[in-house]
């Protein structure tokens, strides 16, 4: 067997990626790896950069307890109120789901928006 990373699809069952704060998300988490992973997580973080470099933050992590080998998952979650997506000429706000395996931090993500009807905030 090979030590090859694992292949990791994150899924929505939404069409696109865009929601309102405290809207509830469905998908399916799906991995397939030589041998089980340590662990597998789901994170949903935020991003503020601009040109005085980087912020970053875990809002939530979800683990996803032992893992088989190849699996698929669905998974819900609530998405928080706040902060806001928002793009500007001097700072941008991104929000991401990433799907990680542990060891290693192999990961896959879906960029989402997060902001009143569904809408990044232009500044």
């Amino acid at each position: 067997m090979s030590d090859r990373a694992p292949e990791l699809r994150l899924t929505l069952d939404e069409e696109g990626a865009a929601f309102a704060p405290g809207a509830r998300v469905g998908g399916v988490a799906a991995w397939s790896a030589a041998r089980p992973p340590r662990g597998i997580e789901l994170r949903l973080s935020w991003v503020l950069s601009g040109k005085g470099g980087r912020d970053y933050k875990i809002a939530e992590t979800i683990p996803l307890p032992t893992p088989a080998a190849a699996e698929r998952r669905r998974f819900k979650l609530t998405l928080p109120a706040a902060p806001y997506s928002f793009r500007g000429a001097l700072l941008t706000l991104s929000w991401t789901l990433e799907l990680v395996a542990l060891p290693g931090e192999e990961k896959t993500r879906l960029e989402l928006v997060i902001a009143p009807g569904g809408r990044a905030i232009a500044l």
